[in-house]
């Protein structure tokens, strides 16, 4: 199958790796008459790539391996034309990109509509095990808030708080997301799969750059150091806009913002959450 990557970021050019492995004929940033469009930019950017890519999309499956928002605290599929939406699939799981490019054992979970059972064949290996889901609002607010809430966990590991701490953070962060979730619609078992609970246990980088502002450290510094912008800060961004729009009660989220927006002090936070 001739596939095309969109984005050769890190998991972008994992993901190449991982097609080519498995036998694909794989194009980088060129559609070029493909039959599989995989979306790997940055979440905030996918509309755009796609918007430049149109004129040569025809009948193209395109699956979204960005998590995150498309901007305004709106998510990626409530943006996306009609064009687009029939062949519009989302492919989320605990990855790390790194893994995947070595072979070793992974998951994810594909959410759409018809064509899904046939691109999970196409796809899977013994490498890379795939669920398949029709929910995709649940998908997507799974994979986007699970990095905000990545952060959060790592903060209160940063600053020296127990496992214990850890894991209330863990689990008031999943009651969030599940709580959004069924706002917009999604199934309730989809926040126990692989791209909410799952994507959680990893130590993503995401978590890492809470580690880090859980020291004390700013923002910016860690970024850079980093050399790469975590997609829970766009993320973090786009939720707080999100839960204000549909009037939901989120602290979690509300709390996060300050810490790494507005400087609100790390010490005692646990007593903020509810």
């Amino acid at each position: 199958m001739k596939i095309t990557i969109l984005g050769n970021g890190i998991f972008g050019s994992a993901m190449a790796s991982y097609l080519t492995r498995i036998g694909h004929d794989i194009a980088i940033d060129i559609i070029d008459n493909s039959e599989v469009i995989f979306v790997c930019v940055p979440s905030y950017a996918v509309v755009d790539a796609l918007s430049k890519v149109q004129k040569e999309i025809t009948n193209q499956k395109i699956i979204i391996c960005s998590k995150g928002f498309a901007g305004e605290g709106k998510l990626i599929s409530e943006v996306l034309n009609e064009k687009l939406k029939n062949n519009l699939f989302f492919f989320y799981g605990p990855i790390l990109a790194e893994e995947l490019r070595n072979g070793e054992f992974s998951s994810m979970v594909l959410a759409g509509g018809n064509g899904k059972d046939v691109l999970k064949k196409e796809i899977e290996s013994e490498s890379l095990y795939i669920e398949t889901s029709d929910d995709i609002i649940g998908i997507e607010i799974s994979a986007a808030l699970k990095n905000v809430v990545a952060i959060f966990i790592g903060i209160v590991e940063g600053a020296g708080y127990g496992q214990n701490a850890g894991a209330f953070i863990f689990a008031k962060g999943v009651q969030e997301i599940r709580k959004i979730g069924l706002v917009l619609g999604a199934q309730a078992d989809t926040f126990l799969g692989l791209s909410c609970i799952g994507d959680l246990t990893l130590l993503s980088r995401n978590r890492r750059l809470g580690i880090e502002l859980g020291k004390g450290r700013k923002l910016e510094d860690v970024t850079i150091e980093m050399k790469y912008n975590p997609e829970g800060i766009f993320a973090l961004k786009n939720a707080k806009i999100m839960i204000e729009r549909l009037n939901i009660d989120a602290p979690l989220i509300k709390l996060l913002y300050k810490i790494v927006f507005e400087n609100y002090p790390i010490k005692d936070i646990l007593k903020e959450i509810k």
